[in-house]
């Protein structure tokens, strides 16, 4: 074996899969909190036998290399950042025998997760250390095993084995939950439930809720949201803060500071934001509803919601349906106060009984979508954003939905502080009633129109224009006939307009 260093990289292949392949939100989030701890739950546990140093938040020496000869450790964390883990090891030898060790925890406690390792060997280059070339070699190696290595599963079913329909792995327990309720788990989803119950509680637990069903009001609206927000240009980002940096403790460092200024700017401080408003509006809507007599009935707060995945530059949530605009007003403005950075929102409007894995897809889709429009020369590293309302069953991406159903109908995606603030705007304007008066008849009518023809928008701009009072024909024609972009907007509008705009009493 080599006696050099090793620098090696470890990330889990099929993150995404691993997390969504349940409609159980529970195995969800616990599949996630796995992953998030899984390094350093070894590293930190008594199944590393090694001493390996894994707080890395300190600056790194200004002579690294040499450091870490000399500081007896076995290995030590360079950086942890974007679902991957750097690590540099004594030799070789030390990095195969951690291996073993990690792949024996890691199936202990996930049962399905595969890890993929890579390492290269720290060599001199032209007389001296150069870590951003020996980094690109990393991550060479990493894409190669990514591509050409091994999935494996842990148990292959027999044919008289009862199994689970979403992952195929055998049921290991069953639960009576009643009499209409069996719930059957496999060795995976009992996994995640364990690590699910041992998560603490929240400081904020007046707006988390665990259970979907419990974040509407049945019976009268069932809808919830899943908005999944991603940075826009890390890879590149990530690049340009070590360009130059070819010294183990420059590099080092730069990595480290870019991975904690990420998970402040796109997870910390927005989640805060988003949880002190969320409190706020739900005591608010508390007090303005104490003496209603019909409060349980008529009334349910909006303002709950529940946090699935929070790392890296990446936020999954799920909320009430009507306090998406408050959620995403909150991590948009926080995102943009305190750094450069961007971000795209993709939100599915579903109802709560809907499969969440396939409702999740559509989320994705629609933030991937967002990304298109931030791609844009015109729009280039903005705040994007793109919804959809999953009205029944899911049996086509989005891209087929857009292009065969809504592709000229819509303005979506939005521009944040563009074309998203006048989509509010124009929302707001009706639901007061103070300029123009426009009813939520008149909405769906114009949006009907819309896909009819020009004739028939027409025709209907004029029967709701006759319609103003004196004083409201000419801020008719400002904010509806002459805007440009009103047609596809009051298409947006008529989807969403009940749970957005319109008014409690109404």
């Amino acid at each position: 074996m080599d006696l050099n260093e090793v620098l090696a990289l470890y990330d889990c292949r099929s993150k995404q899969e691993y997390i969504y392949r349940t409609n159980r939100v529970q195995e969800i989030t616990g599949g996630s909190e796995l992953l998030r701890d899984l390094f350093s739950g070894f590293f930190s546990s008594e199944k590393c036998r090694f001493k390996i140093n894994f707080n890395w938040d300190e600056d790194p020496a200004p002579d690294y290399l040499e450091y870490f000869r000399n500081s007896g450790y076995d290995g030590e964390t360079v950086y942890e950042g974007g679902g991957n883990l750097c690590m540099i090891f004594r030799d070789e030898n030390t990095y195969l025998e951690v291996n073993k060790a990690l792949s024996i925890y890691v199936l202990e406690e996930t049962y399905t997760v595969s890890i993929i390792a890579s390492h290269v060997i720290i060599e001199e280059h032209d007389g001296k250390y150069d870590f951003v070339e020996d980094r690109r070699k990393l991550y060479q190696e990493n894409i190669l095993k990514k591509n050409l290595g091994a999935y494996y599963s842990p148990c292959n079913v027999l044919p008289f084995t009862q199994i689970d329909r979403l992952t195929y792995q055998p049921i290991v327990k069953k639960e009576s939950k009643g009499e209409k309720d069996e719930r059957m788990y496999t060795a995976e989803s009992l996994k995640k439930q364990e690590k699910y119950k041992s998560l603490p509680k929240d400081d904020f637990d007046i707006i988390i809720e665990h259970e979907f069903d419990d974040m509407v009001n049945k019976g009268k609206e069932s809808l919830l949201a899943i908005i999944y927000i991603d940075g826009n240009n890390m890879g590149e980002k990530l690049k340009r803060k070590t360009d130059g940096l070819t010294s183990y403790s420059e590099g080092i460092k730069a990595l480290r500071d870019f991975s904690r200024q990420t998970n402040r700017d796109f997870v910390q401080n927005p989640i805060s934001a988003i949880k002190e408003c969320l409190s706020e509006k739900h005591k608010q809507f508390e007090e303005k509803h104490k003496d209603d007599d019909s409060y349980d009935k008529e009334y349910f707060n909006p303002y709950l919601c529940r946090f699935i995945i929070t790392g890296g530059d990446e936020i999954n949530l799920v909320c009430n349906a009507r306090a998406v605009p408050v959620i995403l007003e909150k991590y948009f403005g926080t995102l943009s106060k305190n750094s450069d950075n961007t971000a795209c929102a993709g939100v599915a409007i579903f109802h709560s009984h809907a499969p969440f894995a396939d409702v999740y897809e559509i989320a994705e889709q629609c933030c991937e979508n967002a990304k298109k429009k931030a791609h844009n020369d015109d729009q280039a590293d903005k705040n994007c954003i793109d919804f959809h309302y999953c009205h029944s069953g899911i049996t086509n991406s989005l891209k087929e939905i857009r292009e065969s159903q809504e592709a000229e109908y819509t303005c979506r995606p939005y521009e944040y502080s563009g074309s998203w603030q006048k989509f509010l705007t124009l929302g707001k304007t009706i639901a007061s009633g103070k300029e123009i008066k426009v009813k939520r008849s008149d909405i769906k009518a114009l949006s009907e129109a819309a896909t009819k023809g020009d004739s028939y928008y027409i025709a209907e701009l004029k029967r709701i224009d006759s319609r103003q009072n004196e004083n409201a024909h000419e801020s008719f024609r400002n904010i509806i006939v002459d805007n440009k972009d009103a047609k596809k907007m009051l298409y947006d509008l008529s989807i969403i307009y009940d749970l957005w705009f319109r008014k409690e009493e109404e």
